[in-house]
């Protein structure tokens, strides 16, 4: 197998390379499924029932090298993913794009021209013709996919007679048009009924062997104002072989729900076999309106909720927006009773003019140890013509842990101006964030270490929930003040002696009992024996230096001899 590098057209230069030199880049392609495969499995999406499909005629059993699936999803091409229908070999669009013309001949060219493709192209010099045709039954009342056609007559050979097209050519009941079995082509350029091909769709200027636009006049004498849909592919560009390619388009129909129709893909090089042209068409997309979807966003991330805690947010989807339209919703799974969920209705409806609809589901806290379960959510939809459309989205639900504080008292010495307190949190639900009161927060404070003080935090977690703890603090500074004292000199509790832990000092003030001062000391040494003051009640006022913390009160002198 060899694929030829396009120089000039009139053979001066024909290059043979093998395909194993192919790069694979970011545009990627694998042809290991037949054409029966392709179209069930990757092109087909939901409301179409397909059957009969077909390659050049013969069923399409057989895996061939003109049809092949694609990932474009790092490329620039448009399109996730999808089937790739090429005049060579399908792997030509698998960049990067090394060179200015590419040619990879298939195994088994078909040069029987199409007689639909004749209309499009203008010729029935056609070569290496691909022809994949089905039947199929839409479930809804119109069809649609989205498509993007390339080729390497870009840019050089716009407006020239190597106008390589394609066609969609939808027939069945309802439909008249000028192809066979009076089907029309449903690869138009967007608002008109006018073929998508290389000298309708392209850069808007004549390629430098295109000639002076005549050619592209003659198939649409506005063609210049749909560069719009065209992207340039230069040289180098290192996801996709295709010099030029269409931006995504989409083709549609209008169809009768359960009714059969047919529907041939299309594609050829026009006058000679060189230069591929590919259209790649989007995976899943191949649908009929009445699809329906299902997704679930949960309020955390990932793809569970949690008992007890916030739910999960759940949207259904249809293609169109006409009429009402109720869908049934049905939840199971192993273990799961309908009273193990909140907000799980039975059906939604989504509104005229609208394409979707949401609700939430959340999950009861059962106290019950029953490790993860999953939930099934299923939506229903049964179309005018009888047709079930189902879609389903499933959803992890796990057990919440309860949120415990770990927290330490502290028991000081009255040593420390300022000391940290801190928490552990285990348990809860994703971020946990604390609250300490007066704007305090994290698991660690610091506060005053030459005071008592009760320090209450709260916690709280994603679910939302919350758990407190209170954290005391002994500073060791307590103040222990005698109430009598009996200086008798009997060595025993002769002295007024305060017993603090405090560095800072106190000053002391002793009054009678008419209030005169009669002993006072600014930094106080436990000195005081009462000395020549006579029995009886005095007064005391003590202030601390270091925090400003004043003490008051009463002592009684006995035992000193005078009255």
């Amino acid at each position: 197998m060899s694929m030829n590098l396009f120089s000039i057209r009139n053979g001066l230069l024909l290059m043979a390379i093998g395909l194993t030199t192919i790069v694979r880049s970011q545009l990627t392609v694998q042809n290991t499924l037949t054409p029966e495969q392709l179209v069930n499995t990757v092109l087909a999406g939901q409301g179409v029932a397909i059957s009969n499909i077909t390659l050049n005629g013969q069923p399409a059993t057989s895996i061939n090298d003109q049809i092949a699936s694609f990932n474009g999803a790092n490329s620039n091409i448009g399109l996730n993913n999808g089937v790739v229908i090429a005049t060579g070999k399908a792997v030509l669009v698998q960049g990067p794009n090394n060179y200015p013309g590419l040619t990879v001949s298939p195994a088994n060219p078909r040069n029987t021209p199409d007689n639909d493709l004749a209309i499009v192209t203008g010729s029935m010099m056609q070569r290496c013709v691909a022809v994949l045709e089905f039947d199929f039954i839409p479930v809804g009342d119109s069809l649609q996919f989205r498509f993007v056609f390339g080729s390497e007559e870009y840019p050089e050979y716009v407006c020239s007679q190597y106008n390589d097209g394609f066609g969609f050519f939808l027939s069945g009941p309802g439909i008249s048009g000028p192809f066979s079995n009076n089907a029309v082509n449903l690869a138009r350029v967007p608002g008109t009924n006018i073929p998508v091909a290389i000298n309708t769709i392209n850069p808007g200027t004549p390629g430098v062997f295109g000639g002076n636009g005549s050619s592209c006049t003659s198939m649409d004498p506005n063609w210049q104002d749909n560069s719009v849909y065209y992207v340039n592919n230069p040289l180098g560009s290192p996801t996709v072989e295709l010099d030029g390619f269409t931006v995504p388009l989409m083709a549609g129909a209008q169809v009768q729900c359960g009714q059969q129709y047919h529907i041939k893909i299309a594609i050829c090089n026009t006058t000679d076999g060189q230069l591929d042209s590919a259209v790649l068409i989007e995976g899943g997309s191949f649908t009929s309106t009445g699809s329906l979807g299902v997704s679930v966003e949960t309020p955390y991330g990932g793809g569970g909720i949690t008992e007890g805690c916030l739910p999960a947010m759940v949207t259904v989807t249809r293609a169109d927006t006409v009429g009402d339209v109720t869908i049934a919703v049905e939840y199971t799974g192993t273990g799961i009773t309908p009273g193990d969920l909140t907000g799980a209705v039975g059906e939604v409806l989504i509104p005229a003019g609208s394409t979707s609809s949401s609700f939430y589901v959340g999950a009861t806290e059962d106290g019950v140890a029953e490790g993860t379960e999953q939930l099934n959510i299923q939506v229903t939809w049964v179309s005018s013509c009888g047709f079930t459309v189902v879609s389903t989205a499933t959803l992890d639900i796990e057990e919440y842990q309860p949120m415990e504080i770990w927290a330490e008292d502290l028991a000081l010495d009255c040593s420390q101006d300022s000391v940290p307190i801190s928490i552990q949190v285990q348990g809860g639900l994703g971020a946990i964030s604390t609250d300490w009161g007066g704007g305090a927060s994290g698991t660690t404070i610091y506060v005053p270490g030459m005071q008592n003080g009760t320090y209450t935090v709260t916690a709280t977690d994603q679910c939302p929930k919350s758990a407190s703890t209170t954290v005391h603090v002994s500073a060791g500074c307590e103040l222990i003040i005698p109430n009598v004292i009996s200086p008798n000199g009997d060595g025993s509790n002769d002295t007024w002696r305060i017993s603090t832990q405090s560095p800072t000092g106190y000053a002391v003030k002793i009054f009678n009992r008419w209030g005169n001062e009669v002993f006072s000391a600014a930094n106080y040494a436990n000195n005081w024996k009462a000395a020549d003051m006579p029995d009886g009640t005095y007064f005391y006022l003590i202030t601390d230096e270091g925090r400003g913390e004043r003490y008051s009160g009463h002592l009684t002198v006995v035992g000193n001899g005078r009255r």
